[in-house]
């Protein structure tokens, strides 16, 4: 069984004035619109892939806005989890993760999956010039572009948003689905309904509905400052965490914790306290736990054995227990060789 999604061909009367709290009285379930333009190389936009993240709905109203009547390149637009977005949860709790179950997702196969699957099959048959999912974080973070293969056009891509990308290998996601047909990149712009977010995101997709090409030459290092996420954190279901050093819980953090995301933190700087050995998993790429070889405890305090930039870290509990704590990156320098 596929999930219900909904296909038109132009705007729904309504679209501009819409927002998430009524989303469904105009798109009762995820939808894909075909915006056909001058280029008819389309961009593929994905929005509300988590519910609560509303940044790229408003984006896009900002510029269909602009072009309603001229619309410079062809857009294949995906409006996602509208059940979460109005109620505004990440996803609701008899869904899976909207940004975990594309093609190439872990997951056991499934409606939403398949739902996916049938999407970037529909994207497949149309002429591609980039995908593009727009998300926002949960703690405060700057904004930042994601990717999952560092070919140049991707970094390239990445760079048009911020001087600083993350490759993440997360199984699943909207971007690495459609790296093996076009560039693609995920746009974090930093937490919902942000001015400075929506405005970055939103001259960002301008400036791609005008490009004619993406460059063939690699990003310099002021143009581009490449991190690698490799690992991701989570706090087991049993044990209990609170944002307060001095709280009784097993897992403690200070409570200005979202203010070391993209931080270096070194083996000697405390990340946590605890009073039980194993208070967080810590998973690699493929899966693997590797929590013995990246942590320690110490008296009661929790350390990193190598340097690492946490992104993504977040107070909110719900979050954290739906996905994970944060992730942890590493300069990419080293790899550059490679590509």
């Amino acid at each position: 069984m596929i999930e219900d999604f909904d296909r038109l061909h132009g705007l729904p009367e309504g679209f501009f004035d819409i927002s998430t709290a009524n989303i469904r009285s105009l798109f009762p379930n995820p939808t894909l619109i075909q915006l056909d333009g001058k280029d008819p190389n389309f961009l593929f936009i994905s929005i509300l892939l988590h519910g609560n993240e509303y940044t790229g709905l408003k984006v896009m109203q900002q510029v269909l806005a602009e072009h309603r009547h001229d619309l410079p390149r062809s857009i294949l637009l995906f409006v996602g989890n509208v059940r979460a977005a109005e109620a505004n949860l990440r996803y609701l709790p008899d869904q899976v993760d909207y940004n975990r179950c594309w093609p190439g997702s872990n997951l056991e196969p499934n409606a939403t999956s398949q739902m996916m699957q049938r999407v970037v099959e529909i994207a497949h048959g149309l002429p591609l010039f980039a995908a593009i999912d727009i998300h926002n974080n949960t703690g405060k973070n700057p904004h930042y572009a994601c990717i999952a293969d560092p070919n140049l056009k991707n970094q390239n891509l990445a760079a048009r948003f911020n001087r600083v990308a993350m490759i993440f290998l997360h199984k699943g996601v909207s971007s690495m689905a459609f790296d093996n047909i076009c560039p693609a990149v995920t746009l974090e712009c930093g937490l919902p309904g942000d001015p400075k977010g929506i405005e970055h995101a939103r001259r960002f997709v301008e400036g791609m509905l005008t490009l004619d090409k993406l460059p063939d030459t690699k990003p310099t290092r002021h143009a581009l400052h490449l991190v690698e996420s490799h690992l991701t954190l989570n706090i087991p279901e049993h044990i209990s965490f609170e944002f307060d050093p001095e709280a009784d819980a097993d897992l403690r953090f200070d409570n200005d914790i979202e203010d070391r995301n993209f931080t270096l933190i070194d083996p000697h700087q405390v990340f946590g306290y605890t009073r039980v050995a194993r208070p967080l998993s810590i998973t690699d790429a493929d899966g693997h736990d590797v929590t013995d070889e990246i942590m320690r405890v110490e008296e009661g305090k929790i350390y990193l054995n190598n340097t690492l930039m946490p992104a993504m870290l977040t107070r909110d509990k719900l979050v954290i227990r739906q996905d994970c704590l944060c992730h942890l990156m590493q300069d990419y320098i080293a790899h550059e060789v490679e590509l």
